[in-house]
């Protein structure tokens, strides 16, 4: 009865300890829907604009283009003439690894 009687006790012990660890635990996890969103970093069109433009003009495959540039809202318009398919990926590549860049709508046209 001594033995049962202590077997009880370590019992509730254990399963103390065990659900108060539990609480613990559980009080730092919360969803992800809890808490707010870290926010991203605003990029201003003049300065996706900046830096397309400086990207497209230092691209030495892209020297003989006419290429026109337009940003609204992070949205870029690309317009003018290429000499080739390449110099048009190329402005569209410059155009994509811009941060901030939301959207580009390509119309460049081949000469």
């Amino acid at each position: 009865m001594k033995t049962r009687n202590q077997l009880c006790t370590i019992t509730t012990l254990l399963m103390s300890v065990m659900w108060l660890n539990g609480c613990e635990n559980y009080a730092e996890k919360t969803h992800e829907s809890w808490v707010a969103p870290p926010e991203a970093p605003a990029y201003d069109d003049s300065t996706i604009f900046a830096r397309i433009t400086s990207a497209v003009q230092s691209d030495p495959v892209l020297q003989g283009s006419s290429i026109e540039i337009k940003v609204i809202d992070g949205n870029v318009t690309l317009s003018g003439t290429a000499n080739n398919d390449d110099q048009i990926t190329r402005v569209n590549m410059h155009s994509w690894i811009v941060d901030g860049v939301k959207k580009v709508d390509n119309q460049i046209a081949l000469k």
